[in-house]
């Protein structure tokens, strides 16, 4: 009897020590995160450990800011109430909390030390945070990084942003960019956007990529289980969509008054609602030849396609010749 009460002791013991232990670490952890309000950074600096962010950053033109690997970023949820906003609350701005980049963001992660972007919140949600919003920003670069439960994970107006080896989840669209009509304000508001994506994940998001009138290169990422779409071009564009997984998405090419898209070399299949989809607002024909769709019989194939042959009133999708093999997205680098 006295052997089982000191057994027993001691794993309370034991449970209590540990317990402190855990708060302790907790507490530690805390200390040594920077809490930052909303501000402009002067000069050029590089953030390191847990940065929280409880209202708008903004990296003006002339300033970079260098992300140390292993960097976490957490934004707290705000309201346009807060008066933590820098700028307005709406387009191209967010009335929640984001990272404006006028000037240069250098987010170089590793393999075994991505840099995390995500929300403070307890519970965390999709658009707990705005974005990474890069606004007329040149040369910025986003390597082994991972984007969680913002508004759009990147948002981009006449910027040029090479993003690789990332990943993209829970959030309302994954990256998103585009060109406006002309704001004399601020003239990158009508300028094109260049964004080159790469060996990047896309999944459990609203959509996966989202670009109007502008160009891109989109290449070798997984794009699959979001749950509206995985690519969605709108207008005229110059990009190159190729060697991409698209699968298990709702829809995954939507096409909007699309122009200028190569969409080759892609495997895109068993998407829930279809593999490609027009607009109604789609006035041209669109080539989507030279894919892999899941299968060789064309039948299947036209089932997964909504085009003309679906609704006479809308274009033509046209689709062969089509892949008779799926593509190694591995391939092709």
């Amino acid at each position: 009897m006295k052997l089982h009460l000191n057994i027993k002791c001691s794993w309370i013991r034991l449970f209590f020590l540990s317990t402190v232990i855990f708060f302790t670490i907790s507490a530690f952890q805390a200390v040594l995160a920077t809490e930052l309000f909303k501000q402009t950074l002067i000069k050029d600096a590089t953030w390191n450990g847990t940065i929280i962010l409880n209202g708008d950053v903004y990296v003006p033109s002339g300033v970079t800011l260098t992300i140390s690997p292993g960097t976490t970023i957490k934004f707290r949820k705000i309201d346009k109430n807060s008066e933590q906003n820098l700028f307005s609350t709406t387009t191209p701005y967010y009335h929640l909390a984001e990272l404006i980049i006028r000037g240069k963001l250098l987010a170089r992660g590793t393999a075994d030390k991505q840099i995390v972007f995500t929300s403070a919140e307890s519970i965390p949600s999709p658009a707990d945070w705005g974005a990474v919003n890069f606004l007329g920003s040149q040369e910025s670069e986003m390597e082994y990084v991972k984007i969680s439960y913002a508004y759009n994970g990147i948002h981009a107006h006449g910027s040029t942003v090479k993003v690789s080896n990332s990943e993209f989840s829970h959030n309302g669209v994954g990256i998103s960019f585009k060109k406006e009509t002309k704001d004399v304000a601020a003239p990158w508001f009508a300028e094109t956007s260049n964004l080159m994506i790469s060996y990047s994940k896309f999944f459990k998001n609203k959509g996966g990529i989202a670009f109007r009138s502008s160009q891109a290169s989109i290449h070798h990422n997984d794009i699959r289980d979001n749950s509206f779409f995985a690519i969605w071009p709108k207008e005229d564009c110059e990009a190159l969509v190729t060697y991409n997984e698209i699968t298990d998405n709702k829809k995954g090419i939507y096409l909007y008054q699309a122009r200028g898209v190569q969409l080759e070399q892609n495997n895109i299949y068993g998407n829930s609602s279809y593999d490609i989809a027009v607009g109604e607002a789609q006035d041209y024909p669109f080539n989507a030849a030279n894919n892999w769709f899941g299968t060789t019989d064309m039948e299947k194939i036209r089932e997964m396609i909504f085009d003309k042959h679906s609704d006479p009133d809308l274009v033509e999708i046209v689709i062969e010749p089509f892949l008779r093999e799926a593509v190694d997205i591995g391939a092709g680098q």
